[in-house]
């Protein structure tokens, strides 16, 4: 079999060092992936050095700009792993928690996490706003990938952090569409923006990584219903 050979992308995030067992996990993750992707819709992409490049590396592509040592982390609306399991790879001293609501992805999880043998992560079968609702203020990041526009995932995921903590929402080139429906609104939400980070790889394409920091606490009418969000988002 086919192993992927381009290591050298991942150190260019950061000062990341690529272990013997970082690239065996990784391994193990592309192949599940691809045995279980027609019975569970995981991802479109199966070509080993695009699932590497597109949703290992690009899961990882923030990590320069925001240091992951110890800290409790949410990923919401994780589906197949992306960016929570690859985090937990890189950073296994980071508590990582994945949240979705789809449970055949949820039983995929399980059973990756099971054959990586990881500790220290676990999988909540809920929708976002429910889940931020009983877990307020615990988490030291919130990070989500590819699963709502800005002024909807912003109000899902605000509740779920500490003061100080980041909301790092990875996003593709309609981010600037996205911040204009905003309308700077996530003030509401206790958040500001404290960093943009703009990347053009040739491989994934554009990709704007956006961080928030939690500055106040939010107020306890959000997240609302997620009806309620849907039809009238944040800055409309």
């Amino acid at each position: 079999m086919k192993k992927f050979e381009n290591w050298e992308i991942f150190e260019d995030i950061a000062t990341i060092k690529i272990t013997k067992t970082i690239k065996e996990q990784l391994e193990i993750y592309f192949e599940f992936l691809n045995s279980e992707n027609e019975k569970y819709n995981l991802t479109t992409i199966t070509n080993l050095d695009e699932v590497y490049r597109k949703h290992f590396f690009d899961s990882l592509t923030f990590c320069s700009k925001l240091e992951l040592n110890n800290q409790k982390l949410c990923d919401l609306g994780t589906g197949a792993g992306f960016p929570g399991v690859v985090i937990k790879i890189f950073f296994p001293d980071v508590e990582v928690h994945l949240v979705e609501s789809n449970n055949k992805k949820i039983s995929f999880l399980n059973q990756l996490i099971s054959k990586l043998n990881l500790k220290e992560i676990y999988t909540h079968s809920q929708r976002a706003e429910i889940f931020a609702i009983s877990k307020k203020e615990q988490f030291d990041i919130v990070i989500s990938r590819a699963v709502s526009e800005l002024n909807i995932l912003l109000e899902l995921g605000a509740q779920l952090l500490k003061i100080n903590g980041y909301f790092v929402c990875l996003k593709g080139p309609k981010i600037d569409w996205e911040l204009q429906n905003l309308n700077n609104q996530n003030y509401k939400l206790g958040l500001e923006l404290r960093d943009r980070q703009n990347l053009d790889d040739k491989i994934i394409g554009v990709r704007v990584n956006l961080f928030y920091q939690k500055l106040r606490k939010t107020p306890e009418i959000y997240p609302r219903q997620y009806a309620q969000i849907k039809k009238k988002p944040l800055g409309k």
